[in-house]
């Protein structure tokens, strides 16, 4: 019984968030994203939503060139990039590690000219 229960409740939290979504008419890719985390969530598959938001990129981003999808892509590449950025200037780090932190800014900084170039 408990069970089906469960079921109940997250066939009836996914039904709400769905047409709550739907009503606000947000972007259909946002209402995906906002699914596939949810159903991360109740199936404790913690990177569903990451894997869900990969193929999402790759085939629709990539592709199809949807400019939001290249939109989102080029603001997380960006905030790794700033990360990235931080980290190079800490001086904590040696020589050999300021090298290879460098070299991550150089293709962070490769990708975001691509995803740009895709947006156009």
């Amino acid at each position: 019984m408990a069970d089906k229960d469960f079921m109940y409740g997250a066939a009836e939290l996914l039904r709400e968030k769905l047409s709550d979504s739907v009503t606000l008419a947000k972007n259909p890719f946002d209402i995906i994203l906002e699914m596939a985390q949810t159903l991360g969530e109740i199936s404790g598959e913690k990177n569903y939503y990451r894997t869900i938001q990969e193929q999402l990129h790759t085939n629709y981003g990539a592709v199809l060139h949807d400019r939001f999808i290249l939109d989102k892509e080029i603001a997380l590449v960006k905030a790794r990039l700033e990360k990235i950025q931080a980290a190079y200037e800490n001086p904590d780090f040696d020589d050999d590690e300021h090298r290879r932190i460098g070299f991550a800014l150089e293709r962070h900084k490769a990708e975001i000219e691509r995803l740009k170039n895709l947006h156009e």
